[in-house]
């Protein structure tokens, strides 16, 4: 009986699909189309019906598999047994609980499941997706690579969305579409109407909620401004800087792509696969064309660790590194400018004993870079504490702003990027 109505009525709609003629009215178009979507829905339908009926084994096993766990409920009746009228009593809806109670529920939630909470119902989506529960998650995972500039770009390109106008209404519901919200044709909504079946969050939240900042990060559909450590991992011309970038992640890798600015007449370059490890969110406000106003230098002692910017000439902006592979940059990737990492030295007439050193009262700074042999051009440099803006020639490049690291985990994180060997 089955086969034969599926004979019968499938090819009857697919016809139907086919045989519209082209001066067809749009809603009659719709109509055949929405017939024989539904033609193929009950199909699969029947199918699945015809699939189960040919299980008996399996359908057996499951009856006798309730009939024992029946004789053993009546042998030994459970002292846990509930009636019937009291079972009611006994749900306990998740709204129903307490509000602090359903906060603290969904505050151990993470991203996906909080997502899809969202969808269940109106309610639910106001509460999961508050700012509160999402800056938890958006701080957990992406707060030690953002900074003030990623935020400021979100916000610019909140403001370019609002001045393009309102967003594309939503196209009319059909019927077809009405049937996914019954069974049995629930499986539509998750397999037909959604762009995206595979993607963990159901829905996109409003543009303007963090939950939305946190999704556009998450998918890789924003990208943000940071700091790459070493760029062009493994190449000796970077060892120990930090170049400004726009990176954009993906998932998939748990990975980013960084990409670096044009500088002079060299143009943006791409780097796949920059590791979490690598990316730090922009430790000062001054923009990466700017020269940073250095205020610590009259702080600066020796054993002090520093970072500094550099630029092969002044045809180059800076662009943020640390100080230490400035002068590398010159032999080897001219034009590129960043942020070094160095440590103060002693003056040549001292003997580095702590106890009778004077250099910290000498105008003249010391800046070494020790990952590079003694005897090297780019082992050290020489800077003045009093009004020192930028210094250097075409030779050596320019040094620039100095900004003193104050933490252990600042220098523990530039450490772990120390060479093997001693560069010369």
């Amino acid at each position: 009986m089955l086969p034969l109505l599926l004979i019968s009525t499938v090819p009857a709609f697919t016809l139907l699909l086919v045989a519209t003629p082209a001066t067809t009215t749009r809603p009659c178009c719709k109509l055949a189309r929405e017939l024989g979507l539904l033609a193929l829905l009950l199909a699969r339908e029947l199918l699945c019906h015809v699939t189960s009926t040919t299980t008996s084994a399996e359908a057996k096993r499951n009856k006798k598999d309730r009939e024992e766990r029946g004789a053993v409920m009546k042998a030994k009746p459970s002292a846990l047994a509930v009636a019937p009228e009291k079972q009611e009593e006994m749900q306990f809806p998740l709204l129903d609980l307490p509000e602090l109670a359903l906060d603290r529920v969904l505050e151990e939630l993470s991203p996906a499941p909080l997502a899809a909470m969202a969808c269940v119902c109106a309610a639910l989506r106001d509460r999961c997706s508050s700012d509160a529960l999402w800056g938890r998650h958006l701080r957990a995972k992406w707060g030690r690579v953002l900074g003030p500039a990623a935020r400021k770009e979100w916000e610019a390109e909140l403001g370019r969305a609002r001045a393009a106008g309102p967003a594309r209404p939503a196209r009319r519901r059909g019927w077809v579409d009405s049937l996914a919200c019954a069974w049995p044709f629930s499986w539509i909504g998750c397999r037909w109407l959604r762009c995206d079946a595979t993607a963990p969050e159901p829905a996109a939240p409003a543009k303007d909620t963090v939950a939305a900042w946190h999704r556009a990060l998450d998918c890789g559909e924003f990208c943000f401004p940071a700091q790459v450590y070493n760029r062009e991992d493994g190449h000796v011309g970077f060892v120990l800087s930090c170049y400004d970038a726009h990176l954009r992640y993906d998932r998939r890798t748990d990975t980013f792509t960084a990409r670096y600015p044009p500088h002079g007449r060299k143009p943006a370059k791409e780097e796949d696969g920059v590791q979490w490890s690598r990316i730090r969110a922009p430790p000062v406000t001054t923009p990466p064309h700017d020269l940073h106003a250095s205020d610590c230098l009259e702080d600066l002692r020796p054993g002090d660790h520093f970072e500094i910017q550099w630029r092969k000439n002044k045809d180059f902006p800076y662009v943020k590194m640390l100080t230490s592979i400035g002068r590398v940059a010159d032999m080897t990737l001219s034009g590129f400018t960043g942020w070094w990492y160095g440590v103060v030295g002693h003056q040549e007439s001292c003997n580095a004993n702590e106890h009778i050193c004077r250099c910290h009262e000498d105008d003249m700074i010391i800046l070494e870079f020790q990952h590079y042999a003694p005897g090297s051009r780019w082992r050290q440099t020489t800077v003045s504490r009093k009004g020192h803006r930028e210094t250097g020639d075409e030779t050596d490049g320019f040094y620039g702003g100095i900004r003193k690291l104050q933490s252990k985990d600042e220098i523990s994180t530039w450490r772990r990027f120390w060479p093997v060997d001693v560069l010369n």
